[in-house]
């Protein structure tokens, strides 16, 4: 079974970052599995780094629609978007430092944050959005 599985539940009507989410569950499902198979340190950073980056573009997307749509609540949702980046960083240096073991730590961390930040935060800014900008 999958750290993370989408569900219809996760979905919060607007077609972009509903397939955003998807890859994203995908994405830290991978780097779960690769931690779980012991994939080589290497494979582990690429996946990282990927995800990492994903996060950025996805982040980016969110924002964009939320500063096009005059959101009220714009900057508390970027808070939380750099809240996820810090702790990330944290857990990532701790493990380098050889202090923690990153395997599953940061992808129940990011399966967590992720499930949580879509269902109470997400989806409020697209409800929002829906309700005061006609867009979806």
């Amino acid at each position: 079974m999958e750290l993370m599985e989408w569900s219809k539940t996760f979905e919060t009507g607007n077609p972009i970052v509903d397939g955003q989410h998807k890859n994203l569950f995908r994405m830290v499902s991978d780097l779960h599995n690769s931690f779980k198979e012991k994939h080589s340190n290497k494979v582990l950073l690429d996946t990282i780094e990927k995800l990492s980056a994903y996060v950025v573009s996805h982040f980016k997307t969110e924002e964009d629609l939320m500063l096009s749509t005059f959101y009220p609540n714009y900057l508390d949702h970027k808070r939380e978007h750099e809240s996820l980046k810090v702790q990330a960083a944290k857990l990532i240096k701790l493990h380098n430092m050889g202090i923690v073991d990153v395997t599953a730590t940061v992808s129940k961390f990011l399966s967590d944050w992720l499930q949580h930040h879509i269902k109470e935060i997400d989806f409020k800014m697209i409800d929002w959005i829906k309700n005061n900008s006609g867009t979806n």
